[in-house]
């Protein structure tokens, strides 16, 4: 199709490796490229066998949690009394993020192969793609394919000759962020409002329509047919020595970097190198100021921080942040930090839905507090106050939309007082801010 694609495979491309080659995205293309070997192979095993799998491979999910998938996996019933459902998360709307939507457009056989072998290891014969509404592009690419599945064999009543029945339905949202929050997709599948549900009882246990269900993201899923064709242990080797984040990862980097797009590294490269290497670092005449390491939803890192950070979840944790869904936001020092956050306060409070009150009372405080900062009005009481809203706001409700409006705020706060102080002392000139 001739698409632009602002990707770019590292030292060890695997899921990857096909963006920009349309030829992948057909069925045949798949198929000429290694595809469904994955999945033939994942057939012939027991449920169990493919679970041990991607125990032994250390594929965490990519989502955002980083929790085993593997073990997610285990979770789900031995008999199937109920119907079993493996849910696909493809609504990206963490801002920052943006490499699933590629992984569809590019290699949407990619992503059915995983699923299948996904639904073949919890003993699920539906698969439900929730799909974000704007993606239209995708959405044609995604629903072609699946035809093509069909018609090669890789979905429907006796998959690859296997006995096994295995369909996909793919959903669409309606624009909704918090929709992306697995229990509020699941209410949205079922046709209600997309308010998150109060756990336990887990998805395993009681997920759609009360019955077993897994939720993965895209990127998780897609190495699935890599690991199952070529073994979890050569997954677990793409590592640079912390074997509690192996394989690789896919970074959406944007901002203030000379060459930004999707990038997919191993776990443990440093952080400097994919800003400056990979990236180009800062435009001319510019330093560093901040990063957002893993989408919007966790907390700034300050250069010091960046320094000698390395991209593992393990690694981010350790300088203050979270890896999450590897959406890397940068910026330079042109940046107005304290209206980027209100900004990223704004967002949340409108896609809140409203469900708790600490999150739709307090998503909208902090964006006033911050506006009126912004408008030269602020007092440094203000800055106590967000940051007992905060505290207020994080860990009391029953999904983390309010934790991840509150992480940005703190962090910068705390790790850029003099930005808040600039316009608090009104050294700074204020700013006008509209809807």
């Amino acid at each position: 199709m001739g698409y632009p694609h602002p990707s770019h495979a590292g030292e060890h491309p695997v899921l990857s490796k096909h963006f920009g080659d349309a030829g992948a995205r057909t069925f045949d293309g798949w198929v000429k490229r290694g595809g469904y070997e994955g999945l033939k192979k994942a057939l012939g095993m027991t449920r169990d066998q493919v679970v041990e799998e991607v125990k032994a491979s250390g594929l965490r999910g990519r989502g955002g949690a980083g929790f085993p998938t593997g073990m997610k996996w285990s979770f789900m019933p031995k008999e199937v009394v109920k119907p079993h459902y493996l849910v696909c998360n493809a609504d990206e709307s963490e801002p920052g993020t943006f490499k699933d939507r590629e992984i569809i457009r590019w290699t949407p056989h990619q992503l059915i192969e995983g699923c299948a072998i996904g639904a073949h290891a919890i003993g699920a014969e539906r698969i439900y793609i929730y799909i974000r509404g704007e993606f239209t592009h995708e959405h044609r690419i995604l629903l072609a394919a699946v035809d093509e599945a069909y018609k090669g064999g890789a979905l429907g009543a006796n998959v690859f000759g296997s006995g096994r029945r295995i369909d996909v339905v793919v959903h669409r949202g309606a624009g909704a962020y918090i929709c992306g929050e697995e229990t509020a997709m699941m209410n949205s599948i079922e046709g209600k409002r997309g308010n998150p549900r109060i756990k336990p009882p887990f998805p395993a246990v009681a997920g759609l329509w009360a019955c077993p269900t897994t939720i993965n993201n895209v990127e998780t899923l897609a190495a699935a047919g890599h690991i199952l064709r070529q073994g979890g242990a050569w997954y677990k080797g793409l590592c640079r020595g912390n074997p509690k984040s192996t394989g690789t990862k896919l970074f959406s980097v944007c901002g203030h970097v000379q060459r930004p797009g999707n990038y997919e590294v191993v776990m443990g490269t440093s952080m400097k190198e994919l800003i400056y290497d990979m990236c180009g670092g800062m435009r001319p005449g510019r330093t560093l100021k901040a990063v957002i390491p893993g989408g919007s939803s966790v907390p700034i890192m300050t250069p010091a921080e960046v320094e000698d950070c390395l991209l593992d979840y393990e690694g981010v944790v350790a300088k203050g942040s979270m890896l999450g869904s590897g959406g890397m936001i940068v910026m330079d020092d042109s940046t107005d930090l304290v209206y980027q956050v209100m900004r990223l306060a704004r967002f949340y409070a409108h896609e809140s839905c409203a469900q708790c009150t600490q999150c739709r009372e307090g998503t909208a405080w902090t964006t006033r507090i911050l506006e009126k900062i912004l408008a030269g009005k602020g007092r440094r009481e203000d800055l106590d106050l967000l940051l007992d809203l905060a505290d207020n706001m994080t860990g009391k409700t029953i999904c983390v939309l309010s934790d991840s409006c509150a992480a940005p705020v703190v962090s910068a706060i705390r790790k850029f007082p003099a930005e808040f102080d600039a316009y608090i002392s009104r050294e700074k000139q204020p700013v006008m801010v509209t809807a």
